[in-house]
């Protein structure tokens, strides 16, 4: 009689018994921590070294953008010449010495693209492929809210900060819309933005039975 074959090296291990389930995801959620840790530094080693590239895509996209919806087309937006993390909105249909209507700090749009990467590449049980594929997907959907949040930041600027020009031309529903869209994208979706993107692939495995490495 041939004796059992011990399983393979990374196979998928059967559970034992009920409370070996809750068992199991305590021990994930702790690999997912550790790794996350782990991950954090490198992935803003990286963040940083691709910033300014990153920094100007976003721009020229978030123009492409409002041009999209201007007639003519009267948006302008500058990156800063002394500083590789601020910009400038400009209109240029303003003199000269009203042209720069906002200056902004790009970086700030973007910083959590840091916790997004170490995310995904901290999960535990999931072949590395996959987990590269999925953080593609998650880099993609990140760089379009990324450009709809400079976008709604130029447009709340004509919308709410330019004093008399604003007022003559938006209405207090326009208004109020770009403002509280500046404010939701700025602020609670951008730092909410990692957590729900991981937990679109990935909250399956926290809650259900994960796999183990």
């Amino acid at each position: 009689m041939s004796r059992p074959r011990p399983p393979e090296r990374g196979a998928r291990r059967p559970a034992r018994g009920g409370g070996s389930g809750s068992a199991a995801r305590g021990g994930w959620a702790l690999a997912l921590l550790r790794n996350l840790v782990l991950w954090l530094l490198p992935c803003w080693l990286v963040w940083a070294l691709l910033t300014p590239f990153y920094n100007r895509l976003l721009l020229k996209a978030a123009e492409d953008l409002l041009h999209v919806f201007e007639r003519p087309d009267v948006t302008a937006l500058y990156p800063h010449p002394a500083s590789r993390h601020d910009a400038y909105v400009a209109r240029l249909d303003f003199t000269p010495a009203r042209r720069l209507v906002r200056a902004f700090r790009v970086t700030d749009v973007h910083f959590p693209l840091v916790l997004t990467a170490a995310l995904f590449l901290a999960v535990p049980g999931v072949p590395r492929r996959e987990r590269l594929a999925n953080l593609g997907w998650a880099l993609g959907a990140t760089l379009l809210f990324d450009v709809l949040v400079i976008f709604f930041l130029a447009k709340s600027t004509y919308a709410t900060r330019l004093g008399d020009w604003s007022l003559a031309h938006y209405g207090p529903l326009a208004r109020n819309a770009y403002g509280m869209a500046e404010h939701l994208l700025d602020l609670e979706l951008k730092l909410a933005l990692p957590f729900a993107l991981w937990a679109v692939f990935y909250v399956r495995l926290l809650l259900g039975k994960p796999e183990e490495e």
